[in-house]
């Protein structure tokens, strides 16, 4: 998948466009990704435009975090076979253009849009004035074809992006991943720690840094799905700041791989979340701690088991 960002400089043609924000790409989104995925049959180019940062950001000055980092974003929509994603600038000059210059000016002229795919509440341009009834003014003045996707419903709401934020703030993890395309996850390169985990846990880990602009699930432990090389292993993940060790500390996912003890040191892995187990806590001492982390582990695995997962 091409990957643009950080420029305003791009042309492409005959492209099946989809709009929006796409924090999480969560089931709704999916129905979206397929109808882009129809069009590819038929020889259309799939783009997934959205912006390098939340409008907000920008316009209120608030550090809006969220749920994929940008680089999980681009992995995700790489797997569900997307061809192009646009990650405009959002400038406050970007800010002022008027909906309909937005929409020739950018989509028709630079992104080659043919079909245009975008939810029912879209909202696009100066103050989000352009709306559905806009484009369908304009498809027939400028020859393109519209496809609007109603919310969908799911588990007694609506699929957003800020219900699965309310049930990530709130560890409702298996909650959350019902809603969302595929499980919650973390990527990244696996980073030096403190090298305790082997020799005085008795329990190797591999730990991440994640991005601080990423929303996180509250400091605890979770029973996790790994991805390494395409393998894929189970385990149970801590997200937060190690309180018992001493030493500096910062937010990380730190990650004990069941059946698993090689040197991945740099090597990129997806940690899923698939079920919460308790809360962070501090231990009086790195025995109970080493004891603690080994009851986790047997949690982890059961449930896995219990799930049919292995």
């Amino acid at each position: 998948m091409e990957y643009i960002h950080q420029t305003e400089n791009f042309q492409f043609h005959n492209s099946a466009v989809a709009l929006g924000k796409f924090d999480g790409l969560h089931r709704g989104h999916q129905l979206i990704f397929d109808q882009l995925l129809e069009y590819k049959k038929q020889g259309y180019q799939t783009v997934v435009f959205s912006f390098d940062r939340p409008p907000v950001n920008t316009l209120k000055s608030e550090n809006y975090h969220m749920i994929y980092s940008k680089e999980e974003k681009e992995r995700l929509l790489a797997k569900k076979g997307m061809d192009v994603l646009i990650e405009h600038p959002f400038t406050k000059e970007f800010s002022k253009l008027s909906p309909r210059d937005f929409v020739t000016e950018v989509l028709i002229k630079k992104v080659g849009m043919k079909i245009l795919v975008v939810g029912d509440d879209c909202g696009f341009g100066y103050k989000r004035q352009g709306n559905v009834e806009l484009l369908k003014e304009m498809q027939k003045e400028y020859d393109f074809k519209l496809i609007v996707i109603p919310k969908l419903e799911l588990n007694g709401g609506i699929v957003s992006s800020s219900r699965i934020r309310s049930l990530l703030r709130e560890a409702r993890i298996e909650e959350a991943n019902s809603l969302l395309s595929s499980p919650f996850l973390v990527y990244g390169p696996v980073v030096q720690g403190n090298h305790m985990g082997k020799d005085i846990l008795g329990v190797p880990t591999a730990n991440q840094i994640p991005n601080p602009e990423k929303l996180l699930p509250p400091n605890g432990v979770y029973v996790s799905r790994i991805t390494i090389k395409n393998q894929v292993y189970y385990g149970i993940s801590n997200i937060g700041v190690k309180p018992t060790i001493e030493g500096k500390k910062h937010m990380g996912v730190e990650t004990y791989i069941l059946d698993f003890d090689k040197n991945i040191y740099h090597k990129p892995i997806s940690v899923e979340l698939l079920c919460f187990k308790r809360p962070e806590m501090k231990f009086e001492s790195l025995d109970c701690l080493s004891r603690q982390m080994k009851e986790d582990a047997i949690f982890a695995r059961d449930w896995v088991i219990e799930q049919g997962l292995i």
